[in-house]
């Protein structure tokens, strides 16, 4: 899944993963949270991708979904910011499960990538510079 990893100082983690960007992985013990700075680049914040993207988040926590793709709400809290069109995705461990933690905020990032941008051709296209003939 991953291409490469490597551990940077106090939490931070480094994955390059899909298109073969890199992306920051943050955790913080103290405040108990599971942190990317940036998910996707190049969304707007009052897009109509930004609305859909906070929506399908939220339906991530949908009760009636498979266990192996629900969040549980009981166990973490999830929000996504957008600052300057980058938008980071933040989880917030309930009770300190750090192994559910690491694991569904992995699942929910490859959910984004895998599933949601799949309507969100064109901006895949713009945002990572693929070849729209060859992607």
């Amino acid at each position: 899944m991953f291409r490469g990893f490597s551990r940077g100082p106090s939490g931070k983690f480094q994955i390059v993963w899909h298109r073969d960007r890199q992306f920051d992985l943050i955790v913080d013990s103290r405040r108990g949270t599971i942190r990317c700075p940036v998910v996707l680049p190049q969304v707007p914040a009052g897009s109509g991708m930004y609305r859909q993207l906070r929506a399908f988040l939220k339906s991530c926590q949908d009760p009636a979904l498979p266990e192996h793709r629900r969040v549980e709400s009981c166990k973490v809290r999830v929000t996504c910011a957008n600052r300057g069109g980058d938008v980071s995705l933040t989880m917030t461990l309930c009770g300190g499960d750090y192994e559910y933690g690491v694991r569904k905020f992995i699942h929910l990032i490859q959910e984004i990538y895998l599933v949601f941008l799949v309507e969100h051709f064109e901006y895949q296209v713009e945002a990572f510079d693929l070849d729209p003939d060859h992607p």
